[in-house]
């Protein structure tokens, strides 16, 4: 039996034999007020159309339960609130107008969301830059395996945040007035961008985030992973992802379901803008944290440009030795059981909340070229909820 299959039925089995009411054992036992389920029938999907305004709107009010539901109990938005509404007023006013510089029609759409739901525009504004305001405090975490070999291109994506966001996801098929329809796993109160997505031309996206010791005036990220969905080619993605000037840091796995290629992005934005190319071939494992030979080494100072925290580093540890154990994987089977690890936890590639530690992964997506879909596992890849989506 092929080991990683091994592994896998075996983690499989484990999980079935323990049953529903032992699924604890993985840390979900401990639930903090707000926290939901996914849905039997997995995340909803919404399809809208027109205008970016009217696109932000129809968002808003179909998904205002959802998403109201989520900031009421979200600890980040009540802190870009107070932020917004206290000392942070001018940061976040300087961030809307290099966002209406760059992006105007992307800020008619958060004007839209929040027309939607009936809030002040400028507190779902500052809530896209949650992680501006907040990332130095509690970093989220996501991990992804890229294989590039042959015929063969794959881009695995683990989707971790916090486990307020857990039953609160949703996907969104979306037809903007460029005509580039996108499906992507949206974030309750988010614009489109931060979770997986792909376009009708085959561009897929996916993100990590990246922990900075500045942030920078500049561009939030999520608007910047919003435009890329538009993106009819590789290169107009790779543009949309260098773009500055850039308040945050991230990464970016971009694929051409066309062309079967990847492009792994790194980019920093204190204190300027930069950005590494890398073309994927073989295998990649990236967690959140710089890994590229062009930024890793560099420095501002003393300091490097990131900041390595645990979650990241065990993480890419515990994925880099069971590749060195049973090997590379050469399918989407073998990436599916790394993602579906349980060692390290409550820092494993599969997360599950567990004491303090509130982390969960929220849907695993899977890209295969040239297949212009997104297989979806809904919630934790371990537990086998699979659906596929079509663009």
């Amino acid at each position: 039996m092929n080991p990683w299959s091994r592994r896998r039925f075996l983690a499989r089995s484990s999980v079935a034999s323990l049953g529903v009411a032992a699924l604890p054992f993985w840390g979900c036992a401990l639930r903090r007020p707000g926290v939901l389920d996914v849905p039997i029938d997995g995340y909803p999907t919404l399809e809208v159309s027109g205008s970016h305004g009217e696109i932000g709107r129809v968002i808003g009010t179909t998904m205002r339960e959802r998403i109201l539901g989520h900031l009421e109990v979200s600890p980040a938005f009540r802190n870009g609130v107070a932020f917004v509404e206290g000392a942070g007023r001018r940061t976040i006013e300087r961030m809307l107008a290099h966002s209406r510089s760059a992006f105007p029609h992307l800020v008619e759409e958060i004007e839209g969301m929040a027309d939607g739901l009936e809030i002040p525009f400028l507190h779902l504004f500052a809530h896209q830059c949650r992680s501006e305001i907040e990332g130095l405090r509690d970093p989220p975490g996501c991990s992804t395996i890229a294989i590039r070999h042959g015929q063969t291109a794959i881009l695995a994506h683990n989707e971790d945040g916090s486990d307020l966001d857990v039953g609160r996801m949703f996907l969104a098929r979306v037809t903007p007035p460029s005509g580039v329809t996108f499906l992507a796993l949206v974030y309750p109160g988010l614009i489109p961008g931060n979770g997986p997505g792909l376009n009708r031309h085959g561009i897929v996206e996916t993100t990590n985030f990246i922990q900075p010791h500045e942030v920078a005036d500049g561009i939030p990220r999520y608007l910047i992973g919003r435009a890329i969905l538009e993106a009819r080619t590789l290169d107009e993605a790779v543009r949309l992802a260098t773009t500055g000037p850039r308040a945050f840091p991230w990464h970016h796995n971009l694929l051409s379901l066309e062309e079967g290629r990847i492009l792994s992005i790194e980019t920093v934005a204190w204190p300027e803008p930069r950005a590494d190319v890398l073309e994927i071939e073989g295998l990649q494992i990236h967690t959140n944290h710089l890994l590229h030979p062009a930024l890793v080494g560099d420095t501002v100072g003393k300091r490097p440009y990131d900041v390595p925290y645990v979650s990241s580093t065990t993480r890419l540890d515990v994925l880099t030795r069971a590749v060195a154990k049973w090997g590379p994987p050469s399918n989407v089977a073998g990436v599916l059981d790394l993602l579906s690890l349980h060692e390290g936890r409550p820092y494993s590639p599969c997360r599950h909340p567990r004491g303090r530690v509130r982390g969960a992964t929220l849907a695993t997506a899977i890209f295969q070229a040239p297949e212009k879909r997104m297989v979806l596992f809904h919630g934790n890849p371990c537990l086998g909820n699979r659906k596929e989506h079509r663009v």
